[in-house]
């Protein structure tokens, strides 16, 4: 049974809908070397099309983090702050930034780190979740780290705790 996430009330976007998904696949053939969403993230994506999630804190190897938003698949231009939250906006805007081609982004956290669908070698419905840091790194460079969270999107959502309490 996978992890159900719950969202603060009056977040989330316009429910998802089988053209969305259409629409992701498309970008998907066309972008990103055919690869899919993982079910578990379709499935989050069905139940709330993004918004701010309860559980929203996780554990790194190195660090703790609080999730500010999930993004979502949306037609409607969904802005907050002067800033798109839809996954392919947020991917058209970072792409060049990405030192791996196969990055899709899903979330951020309050520090504007992303989480990212990390396909690189996994398989294509399958991939790992990673944090990918938008600063530079500690020479002054603009190396974006990224830094292993869970093998997979099921895993990650098992990571979420409403508080850092939990382990």
């Amino acid at each position: 049974m996978m992890r159900h996430i719950d969202f603060k009330n009056s977040t989330s976007f316009e429910p998802l809908t089988e053209e969305h998904l259409e629409e992701a696949e498309e970008f998907f053939d066309e972008f990103m070397d055919s690869v899919r969403f993982p079910p578990a993230l379709i499935e989050q994506l069905k139940r709330n099309n993004g918004g701010e999630p309860v559980q929203r804190h996780f554990k790194t190897q190195t660090n703790e983090y609080p999730i500010r938003l999930f993004y979502n698949l949306s037609d409607n231009e969904t802005i907050i702050a002067h800033e798109s939250n839809g996954i392919f906006d947020k991917w058209h805007f970072l792409k060049n930034r990405f030192n791996n081609p196969l990055l899709v982004p899903i979330a951020d956290t309050t520090i504007g780190d992303i989480i990212m669908l990390d396909y690189n070698g996994t398989p294509r419905d399958n991939p790992r979740v990673a944090l990918w840091f938008h600063e530079c790194d500690e020479k002054g460079e603009f190396s974006y780290p990224m830094e292993h969270i869970a093998d997979n999107m099921e895993a990650f959502l098992e990571l979420l705790t409403e508080d850092f309490t939990r382990s």
